[in-house]
């Protein structure tokens, strides 16, 4: 994994421990595809979900049968397995690395991941579940490295905004280019490393803002509580309070996607040591509320990219992160407290100003 810069406030990846089976990102492997030396596929779905996409000149051999497989597959070649989220074939890679294969890794993100980056001409698994219909974009700020997310009903026009960044510009030609009406603005918690957007959004749209009831906010803004919901046009997304990252952390669901925040991100998991922070509530919304979700549950965090350690792709599933996350890889709740509390960076020069700035409004 990639080490975080020196002074960036959250998160700081460690190496990868001893053990961890290797993965290959949907833009690697399509350039290796592309190559004389193509590596070994191995599709580990079901046998039923090849009828709707796959990749070329690959073998099928179910999990569950591989076992029965091993002695035919080949030891001194690279082998990527894969499967619809990439969870699967990350158990199926450690099982063939157990048992004398070294070259064996597992295709990051799974199929889904790579028709959304790297082949879009690949048939995607419909999306499931309330919400399914509704518009999801997320709109990238590469020189913070964080992610705004756009929701939307295309039929009634509505949408939610995110987590927007400062500059309110981009938000509004794109509302004003598709003819979209924005019907709130939500933020998933109070940033540190940001400056937010909702004031320059909520002043030039006059939507209204919605934040954690538990949110210290100077400004005006709705209140949410568990449970409850935003309407996006006939969607809505619900409430789940997931505090620890900060006191008035919320994950926000739409059908079978949730939007974490810094709650958790790909393979790690938002800092508890900046201000009001607290690690044992941050592994009680893990373990008790996320970790409960189905693990095809989509998972869209606040942060991507190398400016904080993480993968460049802003999506992922939970079964994914449970395998691969190491924050999610602590066996119980004293190591998750030793992690969350050892080895991080120094709190950044200016984390309470711009902390400070974000409450003000």
């Amino acid at each position: 994994m990639i080490e975080a810069p020196d002074g960036l406030p959250h998160p700081f990846v460690r190496p990868p421990r001893d053990g961890f089976v290797p993965t290959i990102a949907p833009r690697d492997l399509a350039r290796l595809l592309r190559g004389a030396d193509r590596p070994y596929l191995l599709d580990v779905r079901p046998e039923a979900e090849r009828a709707r996409a796959r990749l070329p000149d690959d073998r099928a051999v179910p999990l569950e049968r591989l076992p029965r497989a091993v002695d035919a597959l080949p030891r001194s070649r690279p082998l990527v397995a894969y499967d619809h989220f990439g969870y699967r074939a990350i158990a199926a890679a450690e099982y063939l690395r157990d048992r004398g294969f070294p070259l064996a890794a597992a295709l990051e993100g799974g199929l889904d991941e790579y028709a959304r980056v790297a082949d879009p001409g690949l048939p995607r698994y419909p999306a499931v579940g309330r919400g399914a219909e509704l518009v999801v974009r997320s709109l990238l700020r590469p020189e913070t490295g964080c992610v705004t997310y756009f929701v939307g009903d295309p039929r009634e026009r509505e949408a939610v905004i995110l987590d927007p960044g400062r500059d309110a510009a981009p938000y509004l030609a794109l509302l004003a280019a598709e003819g979209w009406h924005l019907g709130a603005i939500a933020e998933t918690h109070t940033h540190a490393d940001h400056l937010a957007g909702h004031a320059a959004l909520h002043a030039a749209t006059e939507a209204p803002i919605y934040l954690s009831h538990r949110s210290p906010a100077a400004y005006p803004h709705r209140v949410l509580r568990e449970g409850e919901a935003i309407s996006v046009g006939s969607g809505e997304l619900e409430v789940l309070e997931t505090p620890g990252h900060t006191p008035d952390h919320l994950t926000l669901k739409l059908g079978g996607r949730i939007f974490t925040g810094d709650t958790l991100l790909l393979g790690s998991c938002g800092r508890t040591d900046l201000g009001e922070g607290s690690p044992d509530r941050l592994w009680e919304s893990l373990m008790d509320k996320l970790l409960r979700l189905p693990e095809e549950t989509e998972v869209r965090p606040a942060h991507v990219g190398t400016l904080h350690g993480l993968p460049a792709r802003s999506a992922s599933t939970l079964g994914f992160e449970r395998v691969t996350n190491e924050a999610l890889q602590q066996d119980s709740r004293e190591a998750f407290l030793r992690y969350m509390t050892e080895g991080w960076p120094p709190k950044p020069a200016d984390f309470d100003r711009i902390v400070r700035a974000n409450l003000e409004g």
